[in-house]
């Protein structure tokens, strides 16, 4: 009976031997399978990067973009650090945001999102600005746009490509935001933003008036006029200025 014991437990042990011998020659195939299967993915020119597609452009040159990313093509598709290139595409004032998409086996898609202008400042000559503060260059569509002008702001706080954190240019361009907000179309005929020592204020072209607005409250005091701009035109037509300066009252005058 001992020695059937002894018997059944050597070809158990054998057994088990064999699958220990099985397992790692399978592991050991597997392992060298997976390091030339990687060594031929990080290698072979078939997924070298040959085309990249930018998408969503309209003002910039695609000549000029392509230069940012003219080191990509004949990268891995696998490796290659689209995040590094996103990086650098962050620092265009032109551009908001990026995002890249691998397509197998060797095309990377670019969607790009620009900024959209929202206003024009003059220093030495007028530049976009859009509702972040970026100051963008000028170019030939520049002139044609149909934007409101904001004036007064120091030119030396007005930096081409780059952000601009002057109060009064942050406070104009809230100020327009807001008037499209609650000003319905009253924010298309916004002509001028006017930054200075008595505040900021606005002039409309189609209705012909000026909201003085001072040096705060933007909000409350542009809601208080929108809830009863059709009840002063109706009181008085006439008038040139709307002081919305004070708390508990709206002055109109025909001129200053």
């Amino acid at each position: 009976m001992g020695i059937h014991r002894t018997k059944q437990q050597r070809r158990q042990a054998v057994r088990a031997l064999i699958i220990r011998l099985v397992t790692s020659a399978t592991l050991a195939t597997m392992i060298v399978a997976c390091f030339h299967a990687y060594n031929f993915l990080t290698t072979t020119e078939k997924l070298a990067i040959s085309e990249v597609d930018f998408q969503g452009l309209s003002r910039l040159n695609t000549t000029e973009i392509e230069e940012i990313v003219g080191d990509i093509k004949g990268q891995n598709i696998l490796l290659v650090p689209l995040q590094s290139y996103a990086a650098r595409f962050a620092e265009h004032p032109r551009i908001r945001s990026t995002e890249f998409r691998r397509v197998l086996p060797n095309r990377v898609i670019c969607e790009v999102t620009e900024r959209e202008p929202v206003a024009l400042v003059y220093s030495s000559r007028f530049l976009e600005v859009d509702e972040e503060g970026m100051i963008m260059n000028s170019d030939d569509l520049t002139g044609l746009l149909d934007l409101p002008i904001i004036t007064g702001v120091e030119g030396g706080a007005i930096k081409e490509g780059k952000l601009c954190a002057d109060a009064q240019l942050v406070g104009a361009l809230r100020t327009l935001m807001l008037c499209k907000r609650f000003g319905g179309r009253f924010a298309d005929n916004i002509s001028e933003l006017r930054v200075g020592e008595a505040g900021l204020s606005i002039v409309s072209l189609r209705e012909g008036v000026v909201l003085l607005l001072g040096q705060s409250e933007f909000e409350n005091r542009l809601k208080k006029f929108f809830l009863l701009q059709n009840t002063i035109a109706r009181k008085n037509d006439s008038a040139k200025f709307i002081d919305l300066r004070f708390d508990d009252q709206i002055v109109l005058r025909s001129g200053i």
